[in-house]
């Protein structure tokens, strides 16, 4: 099947980051061509989007969430996230179980739908729920097995998974990783046996990184060394990593992560909100580090928008770093889009509009008075912009949202049992 997308204003946050009024051929999956209308193939397409101005462009990657906590939104609220873990959240989550991870996954993946967000990375468990939410909706995922061994079932989550990776192998839109939670949550046995799976299996490690003051002074005081160094120094950055949030990461572990490839998963949101602090996104990109954002989990955020991450994350360093000329509204596209696709491992086939990536388009409605007059669209996009511009987005050539409506699975019936699902939560 052939589709055009016309009439819409191109952002391609590809590496020579074209804007231009133009067009998009997709054949079948993958796209053809992105550019100017008057340069485009003539050829007929079975299906005509008119963009209507709009702009067209690769859709969000959100690079850290935990989608079956969305029954968990508004539960715990202002409270610090040791507290909020250990009180509220675990024991909420001891109560979670398949069913009810599946729903809340389908709420989490309809809300980042409706938003733009066209492929998404997870760390939790109920993989096997996750990865058929997902499935189920057409969105891309990268689905982690969270690992911890404060219970001693470490090697048991292990196992677990190491099945899970065999399992999606062949699943054409969703990949597998190994996820050990944190420095504090997992032993340095259990981190060694987690290197040598992901080696083996060639896969990526997720874990979280320096989120809170507290998290890297315990470490520092317990073994002399920040949250990175250990995994460094038992081989892990040998690996490819991405490491959720690194708000408190010092000069030291910006030089490191920089020169291990180390892509940065930092969430505005979520770290404003848990009142962990703000992420020093500025420094780490001057540094080399590939820096993506993502959401965290609906219950600390509290909503799954990526276009307000992508301006937060933006205004956030400008305030901090007192320079509003960090961070400008282009970097913070592809902070969004094409470097959460780097982080991910999938950079050759998505995150960008270019011939022959595949088609996860999104096109955001500009007719609005937020975007008039339309001085600059990719700074209105950032600074004015908000998910409900969003009118249509496009997974692997399959549209799974457009003009308020979810293409997948009724939305009442998702809503309704998310919420009974959450009733017995909490």
């Amino acid at each position: 099947m052939r589709t055009r997308i016309e009439n819409g204003y191109l952002i391609t946050a590809d590496s020579q980051y074209k804007s231009m009024n133009g067009c998009i051929i997709i054949e079948d999956e993958i796209i053809v061509y992105a550019g100017p209308g008057e340069y485009s193939p003539d050829i007929p397409a079975d299906r005509v989007i008119d963009a209507k101005g709009g702009i067209v462009m690769p859709g969000f990657i959100n690079t850290h969430s935990h989608v079956p906590m969305s029954l968990l939104r508004g539960y715990a609220d202002d409270l610090p996230l040791m507290e909020w873990l250990t009180k509220s959240v675990w024991p909420a989550e001891e109560k979670m179980d398949e069913d009810a991870a599946y729903w809340g996954s389908m709420l989490a993946i309809a809300e980042m739908a409706a938003g733009g967000v066209t492929c998404f990375s997870d760390m939790y468990g109920f993989t096997r729920q996750i990865a058929k939410a997902a499935r189920d909706s057409g969105m891309r995922a990268l689905i982690s097995t969270g690992i911890l061994d404060t219970d001693g079932r470490g090697g048991e989550r292990l196992k677990d998974a190491e099945a899970f990776l065999e399992e999606v192998s062949d699943f054409p839109l969703i990949g597998a990783a190994l996820g050990p939670h944190a420095e504090y949550t997992v032993s340095p046995a259990l981190f060694e046996k987690v290197r040598d799976s992901a080696q083996k299996h060639n896969t990526r490690i997720h874990v979280h990184i320096s989120e809170t003051r507290g998290e890297h002074e315990e470490c520092v005081k317990r073994h002399g060394k920040t949250p990175i160094e250990p995994l460094d120094s038992l081989g892990l950055l040998d690996l490819p990593v991405m490491a959720a949030h690194c708000v408190w990461v010092s000069d030291n572990d910006i030089a490191l992560m920089a020169q291990k490839n180390v892509s940065a998963l930092s969430c505005p949101g979520s770290n404003l909100k848990l009142g962990s602090g703000i992420a020093r996104v500025s420094a780490m990109i001057k540094a080399g580090v590939n820096v993506s954002c993502g959401t965290d989990g609906a219950a600390s955020n509290n909503n799954l928008s990526m276009m307000e991450e992508m301006s937060l994350i933006a205004l956030l360093q400008k305030g901090v770093e007192l320079n509003p000329a960090v961070i400008p509204a282009k970097e913070a596209v592809r902070i969004a889009t094409i470097n959460g696709a780097k982080a991910l491992g999938i950079g050759g086939i998505t995150g960008s509009l270019e011939a022959g990536k595949q088609a996860d388009i999104i096109i955001v409605d500009t007719q609005g008075m937020r975007y008039c007059p339309k001085t600059n669209l990719i700074n209105h996009l950032v600074y004015s912009g908000g998910d409900c511009d969003v009118k249509l987005t496009m997974v692997n050539g399959n549209i799974i949202y457009e003009n308020g409506e979810i293409k997948f699975k009724d939305i009442s019936e998702i809503k309704a049992k998310a919420a009974y699902h959450a009733a017995r939560l909490i």
